[in-house]
């Protein structure tokens, strides 16, 4: 099933929009659909920190780490090239 809709746009984005068609060689129609699929999944994906919200707080370590992180890696890295 299709459904119709109409739009009005302004002069610029219209000019955006036949851009495109000459560009691309597709129809206004397929500039449309693909446009608002783009921003559909621009708005339900949500933000990149979003996505990585399940990795926070998902390792152990010093409770400092954030803060420390550099002298904790300089001691690690020491440990490793002695032995």
């Amino acid at each position: 099933m299709t459904v119709r809709i109409n739009a009005r746009l302004d002069a610029e984005l219209a000019r955006k929009v036949q851009a495109l068609c000459r560009r691309t060689g597709r129809s206004t129609t397929e500039i449309v659909k693909e446009s608002l699929e783009s921003y559909y999944q621009t708005v339900t994906r949500g933000s990149p920190a979003a996505a990585l919200a399940s990795l926070v707080g998902c390792a152990a370590g010093p409770p400092d780490l954030s803060e420390t992180y550099k002298d904790h890696l300089t001691r690690s890295l020491a440990r490793k090239s002695r032995g």
